[in-house]
């Protein structure tokens, strides 16, 4: 295996590296900006090393350097991320958060997903409606636990001869 040469295939100069890695607000580019400076200033001989450094795989090291040896510094702090977006249109969750809220709401996430299918013909998966709640703030509401042979009335009658006394 032959060894690169890093500092000359690196077009930025340390310093630069060392600047843009400051300026950096997003701390994966900054990671990005960190893996070309310690290759640039010979801190590290190999991607493998600088890797360990900064905390990745040698394989994400691996395909950062390919993506910048191809591309280039702007493309190589690209980040192909974006967030995704719920499958239901505003008026929906609204809808959603109505029924989930009234007093005989749902029992489990499976009647959730159920009533979205039927209700808006959108399935999603047990995770899915689960990130679903997160996002809506909806918490699952679970009722204090009741003993099975617990007499309703003798409850009652009791909770009025406590207060008697």
């Amino acid at each position: 295996m032959r060894k690169l040469d890093f500092p000359t295939l690196i077009v930025e100069t340390v310093e630069q590296l060392r600047e843009r890695e400051k300026q950096e607000k997003d701390a994966r580019r900054r990671l990005r900006v960190q893996l070309l400076r310690l290759l640039k200033s010979r801190e590290t001989v190999s991607i493998k090393d600088a890797c360990r450094v900064c905390g990745i795989t040698a394989k994400h090291g691996y395909d950062l350097w390919h993506k910048y040896r191809d591309k280039g510094l702007s493309e190589y702090l690209q980040l192909n991320w974006k967030p995704r977006q719920s499958k239901l249109s505003a008026e929906q969750q609204r809808k959603l958060l109505e029924q989930a809220s009234t007093e005989n709401g749902f029992g489990s996430q499976q009647e959730v997903r159920q009533f979205l299918q039927d209700e808006f013909d959108v399935c999603y998966t047990q995770g899915g409606v689960s990130l679903l709640f997160q996002r809506l703030k909806i918490k699952a509401k679970v009722p204090r636990p009741k003993n099975k042979k617990a007499s309703e009335e003798e409850q009652i009658e009791y909770k009025k001869t406590l207060l008697q006394v």
